[in-house]
């Protein structure tokens, strides 16, 4: 019965407020992230699905771009499909067993870190192959999908500590799957390892690689193309937005572990705006997830035209 505490408390609420206002606990708990996460499951999907079917149509296999576009909608797809478990422990509890548990936040977090690297080798890679042609030459082949290969282990190492963290805990006697920390240091490694790798190195890379690539090139074709400088802008300004609420909340939640002997109140109000805070900010991660194809493939819908009149020409893109 622990299971349906929060589902009864939802229920008694709205038959108790006739003004139709609802708990705020509950709101922002429950309520707001199941509907973001619930959006972001019906629109990623299918969008990302598209992706991958455009891809394989229209475009050849040996273009390392395309192979990047469609790696970052696979691992996309492999985080959204979770949502709906996640949906589910917002209004029942985690039900699904530890390991499952483990299992999820490990597939979660690698394809959150696999689509995050995805995106960065992007930059790098348009950065190399416009102003350094000839040593991207050389890792045609072999050398690409080694990157690709090195790219996916990073993830996997990225997000192993989930594996080992990952719990069943108890919150108001309804059980959620949850980081479970030993310790205060243990949480500001994590908390630190996540805002230095999650946002500020890819973020910092980005930003550098498109910068130095707009700079350099300015007087050529390559950002002549507006639609192409209009795409560019968007990647690097999309990340930023849905990324730095996740990292601002990280942020707050290390000052309140390093507060917490020397200004203890300060510490508590803290934690407080990160629990409260906690699903809402989690919830906006994956709405990266769900807007990549718009922004990638979609936004570039020239390339797709181009491939086209490619095939009428008996031509392959």
């Amino acid at each position: 019965f622990e299971n349906q505490n929060f589902t009864l408390k939802l229920i008694m609420n709205i038959q108790s407020n006739t003004s139709s206002s609802w708990d705020s606990e509950i709101v922002t708990e429950a309520v707001l992230p199941s509907v973001v996460l619930g959006l972001c499951f019906l629109i990623g999907v299918p969008g990302n699905i598209t992706v991958i079917v455009v891809i394989f149509r229209h475009f050849k296999q040996e273009n390392f771009t395309m192979k990047l576009l469609l790696i970052l909608a696979a691992s996309d797809i492999l985080c959204l499909i979770s949502l709906p478990m996640w949906i589910y422990e917002l209004f029942y509890g985690w039900s699904f067993g530890e390991t499952s548990c483990k299992l999820m936040m490990y597939m979660v977090f690698c394809s959150l870190y696999g689509s995050l690297l995805m995106v960065t080798l992007m930059s790098v890679q348009r950065y190399v192959q416009v102003l350094y042609s000839q040593y991207w030459v050389r890792l045609r082949g072999t050398g690409e999908k080694v990157l690709l290969v090195i790219v996916w282990v990073v993830a996997c190492v990225f997000a192993s500590y989930s594996i080992v963290l990952g719990k069943v805990l108890m919150d108001d006697q309804i059980p959620q799957c949850k980081t479970n920390y030993s310790s205060d240091g243990q949480r500001l490694a994590v908390l630190l390892s996540q805002t230095l790798l999650g946002f500020v190195i890819p973020f910092s890379v980005m930003v550098t690689s498109y910068c130095c690539l707009h700079r350099k090139v300015k007087q050529r074709t390559f950002f002549i193309n507006q639609r192409m400088k209009r795409l560019v802008i968007s990647i690097v300004v999309t990340f930023f937005i849905f990324w730095i609420p996740v990292h601002v909340a990280n942020v707050a939640e290390i000052f309140s572990i390093l507060l917490k002997s020397s200004h203890p109140a300060a510490s508590t109000k803290l934690e407080k705006f990160c629990s409260f805070s906690e699903n809402i900010v989690g919830s906006l991660s994956f709405i990266n997830s769900c807007i990549n194809p718009f922004l990638y493939a979609f936004a570039s819908r020239n390339l797709i035209q181009r491939c086209l009149h490619a095939r009428s020409h008996d031509r392959i893109c």
